[in-house]
């Protein structure tokens, strides 16, 4: 058991391979070939100090909802305080170092797991578990792009943890620590923007609704997508929420969408936006009906594309809230009165 989890491989190396292979091979282990770490950019990330304005150290939440909404409610109560480019600037800042944070989140998952995937169909051929990749150099790279603050970051190391047969004991499932992993940011990105005008309760009280909307969320998408593996967990008595469910796993998704769904209603009435209703809680709930009309449990392959349709509604949120922040800083007139549009 402890030579699972020792830096050192141990190991034959692989065969032969060219400077090229090793680098695609990283990249695929970091799924930056695949859309997954662009569902760290929606919802949450990482935090670092960066300079802006007068030099003044800030700390920039990577969660695009988040910066987006605080940014659109900050400009429309005090339009004087922060301009629209700033919180562009500290959204895109957000977007990049969220993207760095989930390929090094999924590298560690791996590295953990790797003599589990090695015996679960889906999994076998990931670089690690194939051997095309040594644990030293999977546990090398994870470091090398690890920049994240510590609650984020002991969250991430727990989540493969949480497969494991102590937290069965204890009812706590991997998909708690990965929905923490991106709902806390939601909190940082708030005070990336408004945490200068505000006290630190005031930040957790007011981004908390979007926080918990991300966590439900988070263990929605997770669980439909992870049921795909249900039956080689099973086999190998796997801890997670999907496999404690069992034959209730469509009624347990259902629940998990209705507290999605219930928590962005109190976010929503806080920003207090009809356009938000319309293109966020609209779609979202349309969305949802149709995902869990589709989800079979007798077809744990339905789950993937849940998986998939839910990173778009992350892709559709992120354009739904940058609108949400021109309309509110009068971006959005200044663009359509533009001559251009004018005959």
């Amino acid at each position: 058991m402890c030579k699972m989890y020792k830096v050192v491989e141990t190991d034959a190396s692989p065969g032969q391979r060219s400077v090229l292979q090793l680098v695609k091979d990283l990249l695929i282990l970091s799924r930056f070939h695949k859309y997954n770490p662009w569902l760290a950019v929606f919802s949450g990330g990482v935090s670092l100090p960066i300079l802006i304005g007068n030099s003044h150290p800030l700390t920039s939440g990577v969660s695009v909802w988040a910066t987006l909404l605080a940014g659109a409610n900050q400009i429309a109560t005090h339009p004087a305080s922060i301009s629209a480019d700033h919180i562009v600037k500290q959204t895109l800042l957000c977007l990049i170092c969220g993207y760095i944070f989930c390929g090094a989140g999924m590298v560690w998952n791996d590295w953990i797991d790797r003599n589990i995937d090695k015996n679960v169909a889906r999994t076998k051929n990931r670089p690690l578990a194939a051997g095309r990749v040594t644990a030293t150099e999977g546990f090398i790279w994870m470091m090398v792009h690890v920049a994240a603050m510590i609650p984020v970051t002991i969250s991430t190391i727990l989540y493969p943890f949480g497969k494991r047969q102590l937290c069965r004991r204890l009812y706590i499932y991997p998909q708690y620590f990965l929905g923490f992993s991106l709902a806390w940011p939601g909190a940082i990105g708030w005070m990336a923007i408004k945490g200068r005008q505000i006290p630190f309760t005031q930040s957790i009280s007011e981004s908390l609704p979007l926080s918990i909307t991300v966590f439900t969320w988070t263990l929605y998408l997770n669980t439909a997508y992870s049921y795909q593996d249900v039956v080689d967990d099973s086999k190998m008595n796997v801890n997670s929420a999907y496999v404690a469910a069992g034959s209730r796993i469509h009624m347990f998704l259902v629940i998990l969408a209705g507290l999605v769904l219930g928590s962005l209603y109190l976010q929503l009435r806080a920003q207090n936006s009809g356009w938000l209703w319309a293109s966020w809680m609209c779609v979202w709930a349309l969305s949802f009906v149709h995902q869990l009309l589709r989800f079979d449990a007798k077809k744990p392959e339905s789950g993937g594309p849940l998986h998939k349709e839910n990173f778009a509604l992350g892709v559709w949120t992120i354009v739904a809230c940058a609108a949400e922040l021109g309309l509110s800083s009068g971006m959005a007139d200044q663009f359509f009165s533009n001559r251009v549009f004018r005959r």
